[in-house]
């Protein structure tokens, strides 16, 4: 597995990873139609143009099995920090890769101007919780029914981790 920085090559293949993700309608994943080609090239723009924001691409035989975007926050007094999403493909799930992601990420942070990392967990979906803490995460807070799918009410978990001592 390689783990890279996407390019605006990427957005085609990119384009059918989140087609083939967003089918899945996954606990965790914001409903969504697939992006148009035009959309996943300004998705790409929106992680590169920026000194404090990326996006990895996990790969296997070429093929996008993974990613993980991260945008750091835009005031001067809060670009010090940043949220990311992340997902692996159906079938490369539980092989470590999210973990690769995420261990890329914070190699990257400190060279950025990064010393905080944010992300969020449904209540709904406890795997990618354990995940975030056994990466050194902690939960900072709990934004109750903050999503709500098919009439349930899902808290959002607010978890970060400061890389700084």
């Amino acid at each position: 597995m390689n783990i890279r920085t996407a390019t605006d090559a990427d957005a085609s293949a990119l384009r059918d990873y989140a087609e083939a993700l967003f089918s899945e309608d996954l606990p965790g994943i914001f409903r969504r139609e697939p992006p148009t080609l035009e959309e996943e090239a300004e998705f790409i723009r929106s992680h590169l143009e920026r000194e404090n924001a990326t996006l990895l691409l996990a790969e296997e035989d070429g093929q996008i099995v993974g990613i993980l975007g991260f945008i750091g926050h835009q005031r001067a007094e809060e670009s010090h920090s940043g949220e990311f999403g992340i997902s692996v493909a159906r079938e490369y799930r539980g092989r470590g890769i999210g973990t690769a992601l995420i261990e890329a990420l914070i190699a990257w942070a400190p060279k950025h101007g990064v010393s905080r990392i944010e992300c969020y967990s449904w209540s709904n979906n406890p795997g990618s919780a354990r995940l975030y803490r056994r990466m050194g995460f902690v939960e900072e807070g709990r934004l109750r029914q903050a999503i709500m799918r098919d009439g349930e009410a899902i808290d959002a978990l607010l978890l970060a981790r400061l890389l700084l001592p």
